[in-house]
């Protein structure tokens, strides 16, 4: 039986639940977290079965035990070997990851440039010698301070957020679709290379709401991983923007990983052909652990 109890940490009241499993003479009892208020009764009641459901050994939908054993032992290495860095160390380190997965994200989405050219671009702040698209060099920039973004919101996940790093990501390339969702542009897209056919424009504002409302209600039930993975999926899949939808997916993904404080997952652009195979399990077959696999791959290597 499940029981819910108030406790006092360091002066500050919170609320648990508390299971006790007798193994053989000695009884353990397990705890889980629920808050500084206590919820609701429907919610409660939600919050026991849940519990219960993660001490059966059934706790997420698509980690496995084996699986989640692997990914939170990668986190808590990640955690030990931060905690051995100084700030000014752990800054080069995200620099350095920054420049990479901007690299890379900048490439699956079809941009022209090297990594070199993106390091000067960013690290140095210097346009290569004969490089002349400053629109390119604009667009690496820009998604600089989407990823810098993503590292310091701490607000909602909602439209009006990810409007704001879609405006990011375009402003003073595109400004008239900068922030602007397609259903208000009265646009529609296609994918080069794939079957899949996107909602339509007037169908846009209706997929965001089932896709907020689809994260209230679950958000909870997923491991990090498998719902950063899931926003990434349905997200792209929506196609809410003209342009930089896979950009804006991504930056999104590893938003859930960094705020629940998890290693940020990185997709080569050496890996294109199997990146978007996976999309199309679950755009065109509407299977989604192919995807959420691959990225348990990225993320363990």
């Amino acid at each position: 039986m499940v029981t819910k109890r108030q406790i006092t940490v360091k002066g500050k009241e919170y609320w648990i639940l508390i299971h006790s499993i007798r193994k053989g003479k000695k009884v353990i009892q397990k705890k889980k977290y629920i808050g500084k208020n206590l919820p609701s009764k429907a919610r409660l009641e939600r919050l026991k079965k849940e519990f219960l459901k993660e001490l059966s050994g059934e706790r997420y939908k698509f980690l496995s035990e084996i699986n989640l054993e692997e990914v939170e032992e990668k986190k808590k290495k990640y955690k030990q070997e931060l905690k051995k860095l100084s700030q000014s160390e752990k800054e080069k380190k995200l620099n350095e990851f920054m420049i990479r997965y901007t690299y890379d994200s900048s490439k699956l989405s079809g941009v022209d440039i090297t990594l070199r050219q993106t390091f000067l671009i960013l690290k140095e702040g210097i346009i290569p010698k004969g490089f002349k698209n400053l629109k390119i060099a604009k667009e690496l920039e820009n998604h600089e301070k989407g990823f810098i973004a993503i590292t310091k919101y701490k607000g909602k996940f909602n439209i009006p957020f990810i409007k704001r790093l879609h405006t990011i990501l375009f402003s003073g390339i595109d400004n008239n679709i900068a922030g602007k969702l397609r259903s208000e542009l009265k646009r529609n897209v296609k994918i080069a290379g794939t079957s899949y056919v996107p909602p339509k424009f007037q169908q846009v504002d209706k997929e965001l709401s089932n896709f907020f409302k689809w994260y209230a209600i679950n958000n909870r039930k997923f491991h990090p991983l498998e719902l950063a993975s899931l926003i990434h999926l349905k997200l792209i899949s929506i196609q809410p923007f003209v342009d930089g939808n896979s950009r804006l997916s991504r930056l999104l993904m590893n938003w859930v990983l960094w705020k629940k404080g998890y290693p940020l997952v990185d997709i080569p652009v050496e890996d294109l052909e199997k990146y978007y195979d996976v999309l199309d399990k679950y755009q065109i077959e509407k299977d989604e652990k192919p995807f959420i696999d691959y990225i348990m791959k990225k993320y363990l290597a």
